[in-house]
């Protein structure tokens, strides 16, 4: 369990956030509506899961991590959500509920429905249930009212059976102490760095070293294929309408109104936002006109072969690049993703699909390709040489680094080893476990290392890489906690990690269950996420 709390009692926030999401997902856009027959990913008691309700599910998680994080929602932070597993996992999920609430003889009335349907806040005006927002919303989000209520009972039953899981939770003091410490205890560390950097002038590779490195890390160095082409660009711009009604722009800041907020977080009124809505819906409207276009040229000049003369025909210019690396796209196309795999195919003179970017669609022609090549060691010699070198340091560093660790564990001290290798003992200072550690740089691994430390296990069970040093760290000191603090604060630290062992308890249930009916034949696995 205690494991369990270091892994998320530091981002209990970033759970909530995810947990609401997540709520208002599976509430709101959990149904099976407009999934495609597409090759099945499981089947579940006869039920089949395809590839295009997955699909679904992940754009529709996509559309409500935008929705609320907005210009937040970095790559990074997309990734750190892992949104394609959780839409895989909700879709299996979802069938394993419906199939324990059979087994379990779990129903959901049609009384129990409407309630919950007439409760919604975003489904009610001024507290009462609004039929006409209900409507609306099952338009906007392409489905009946048929599907929604049926995705509405899976979730019910969901809560359900989460309720019987539960049941049996019990949640000590100190457990919410151990909770409440893991968020406001502070740490001292010390730690010594090896790099490596000192040894450098000591590593004089041969050319028999250079050339197995080269062999043996041929795709650092292979140059890769190469393509020169023309282009037609349809900005989303230049298709924008010059005149939209006053009742779409309400309907569309209605749809969106989330986005709309002041820096104090309250809700801005139409009016406020009006330029900037027209804008949005403008541009929105010029890129699907864009696309209309680029599909048209594309589907005409695939048959004719005429890319001049279509350019010339709608009084377009063509564009044209000098040959470039797949791997690098020009600034033109730097949004444009896997711009590789959509020319890598391509022959000479023939066209790509319509790529999409930022503001623009565009029709690309291959007017010529270079084939890919790895070059002669003769030839980038230098460069390879100073790959070797960086990897023949990192590796002396690790040896030293897991030596010295070798010694710690036979109980010598750090300070001994250090006065004796010439190495400076540092310490962060006190400091509260997060993304960063000071005077370090940031690592999710060692950070969990890092709060597992006590004085009884002053060292982790390894050193780690960060920023091209290996690190060795030793626990020296933690701040005492404050007891009143605690004893304010114990409420809300026991929903926090109610909320959280409940989440444990409930994906535990989910994942016993998923194994067991694995076993007997009713779920049958056909694609892993990694094949998604």
């Amino acid at each position: 369990m205690l494991s369990f709390l270091r892994r998320h009692a530091r981002s209990w926030l970033m759970s909530l956030i995810l947990g609401i999401i997540i709520f208002v997902f599976v509430l709101y856009f959990g149904s099976s509506r407009g999934s495609r027959m597409a090759e099945a990913i499981a089947v579940v008691d006869g039920k089949v899961i395809s590839e295009g309700e997955f699909h679904d599910e992940y754009s529709k998680l996509m559309d409500m991590a935008r929705l609320r994080y907005g210009a937040k929602l970095t790559a990074e932070a997309l990734k750190e959500m892992g949104l394609k597993k959780m839409a895989y996992d909700s879709l299996l999920n979802r069938q394993v509920i419906i199939a324990k609430a059979a087994d379990l003889k779990v129903q959901v009335s049609d009384e129990e429905l409407k309630n919950t349907l007439m409760s919604t806040p975003a489904l009610q005006t001024d507290g009462v249930f609004d039929e006409r927002k209900y409507n609306q919303f099952l338009r906007y989000n392409k489905t009946s009212a048929e599907d929604f209520e049926k995705a509405q009972k899976i979730n019910l039953m969901g809560n359900k059976i989460e309720a019987l899981v539960r049941e049996g939770i019990k949640i000590s003091e100190q457990e919410i102490f151990d909770v409440y410490a893991l968020q406001n205890q502070k740490i001292n560390i010390s730690f010594v760095q090896i790099a490596g950097k000192d040894i450098k002038k000591n590593i004089v590779p041969t050319t028999a070293d250079l050339e197995n490195y080269l062999k043996d890390n041929s795709k650092l160095f292979r140059r890769v294929e190469q393509v020169k082409i023309n282009y037609l660009a349809f900005a989303g711009s230049d298709f924008a309408p010059a005149n939209i009604s006053d009742s779409d722009l309400r309907d569309y800041f209605n749809r969106h109104i989330d986005k709309y907020k002041a820096k104090d977080g309250k809700p801005l009124q139409f009016a406020q936002v009006r330029g900037e809505v027209l804008k949005e819906l403008a541009n929105m409207r010029g890129m699907q006109t864009a696309y209309i276009e680029a599909k048209k040229a594309h589907d005409t000049i695939y048959q004719e072969d005429n890319f001049t003369a279509y350019a010339a025909k709608i009084n377009s210019k063509v564009g044209a690049l000098d040959f470039f690396p797949l791997n690098k796209p020009p600034r033109e196309f730097a949004s444009v993703k896997d711009l590789a795999s959509a020319l890598l195919d391509l022959q000479k003179n023939e066209i790509s699909k319509v790529i999409k970017t930022n503001t623009s669609y565009y029709l690309i022609k291959v007017v010529d390709k270079k084939a890919a090549y790895l070059p002669k060691l003769d030839d980038i010699r230098k460069e390879v040489e100073n790959y070797y070198i960086e990897s023949e340091k990192q590796n002396i560093a690790e040896k030293e680094a897991l030596a010295i660790m070798t010694d710690l564990k036979k109980g010598d001290a750090l300070e001994k080893i250090a006065r004796e290798k010439g190495l400076k003992i540092n310490e962060t200072g006190l400091f509260q476990p997060g993304s960063s550690i000071p005077k370090v740089g940031a690592s999710a691994e060692a950070t969990e290392a890092l709060t597992q430390l006590t004085a009884e296990k002053p060292y982790p069970e390894k050193p780690f890489l960060i920023n091209n040093s290996y690190l060795i760290f030793k626990f020296k000191e933690a701040s005492k906690i404050d007891r009143k603090d605690f004893e304010a604060k114990k409420d809300l630290y026991t929903k926090i990690f109610t909320s959280i062992k409940r989440e444990e308890t409930m994906q535990t249930w989910l994942e016993g269950n998923k194994e067991a009916m694995k076993k007997e034949g009713r779920i049958k696995i056909k694609k892993d996420l990694k094949e998604l």
